[in-house]
């Protein structure tokens, strides 16, 4: 498998959330946020670890990272499976770090 570009990323806030929109999105989501502002209270209360991710939503809801650094355009790379589906997804915060650690990147 090798890498494929989908696509970019934009962010204007800093940081990425990767997660179900079920679980934050219309009046039954189990995690349901209103607006901007509750999602950043819940960031802030959740914290972030030693590594920079926290959890806003509660485990299992999704994970918000660290964006490199900060807002920008970030390239979006995914693998297919042999029957081409979707097996791993890359979405690329610092260009020259992954390039060095990853000798399939495709750069």
């Amino acid at each position: 498998m090798t890498w494929e570009q989908v696509g970019t990323f934009g962010v204007d806030a800093g940081l990425c959330w990767i997660g179900d929109p079920c679980y934050v999105m219309g009046d039954d989501a189990s995690s349901r946020v209103t607006d901007w502002m509750g999602f950043c209270e819940n960031l802030s209360s959740s914290g972030h670890d030693k590594n920079g991710h926290s959890t806003p939503l509660g485990d299992g809801t999704g994970i918000a990272l660290s964006t490199g650094y900060g807002d920008g355009c970030y390239p979006v790379f995914i693998k297919r499976s042999d029957e081409g589906r979707v097996a791993e997804v890359k979405i690329v915060f610092i260009e020259k770090e992954i390039a060095e650690d990853d000798d399939d990147y495709g750069f």
